[in-house]
């Protein structure tokens, strides 16, 4: 899920996307110096559930993802990559639904590919508080 704007900008573009179209989404806990993980949006927003497990009541909404990446990246290893449509500040400045440019995305998708991490946002969960 997103905020409500975003989750409004982010099913607006699934909804528009042609069918051979795929949107990829890059995830990063705020304030954590890299990035965690991309994966694919493969539903619409459905506005009206709300998961549980946010603290804050502005995170409504869900929508399905199939992950692609899952895996702790350094963002300086991504620093490099300035966005245009976000005053050429590098991705790592990006904010929710930020879009990333296919040429910059392609560079984002390769250091996802190639980089070999050590540890995941996975390591941190406790799963016995999860129920099945």
């Amino acid at each position: 899920c997103s905020t409500e704007a975003g989750n409004a900008k982010l099913n607006d573009v699934f909804v528009g996307k042609s069918a051979n179209t795929s949107i990829y989404l890059l995830f990063s806990v705020n304030g954590s110096g890299q990035f965690c993980g991309m994966a694919e949006m493969i539903s619409k927003v459905d506005f009206e559930s709300k998961c549980e497990i946010w603290t804050q009541d502005k995170w409504r909404g869900k929508f399905e993802i199939k992950w692609i990446f899952v895996k702790d990246i350094p963002n300086m290893k991504f620093k490099h990559i300035l966005l245009p449509n976000n005053e050429n500040k590098p991705v790592t400045n990006s904010r929710d639904v930020q879009e990333v440019f296919y040429d910059q995305a392609v560079e984002v998708v390769n250091i996802f590919r190639t980089f070999n991490h050590r540890t995941t946002i996975l390591d941190e969960l406790d799963f016995a508080n999860f129920d099945s």
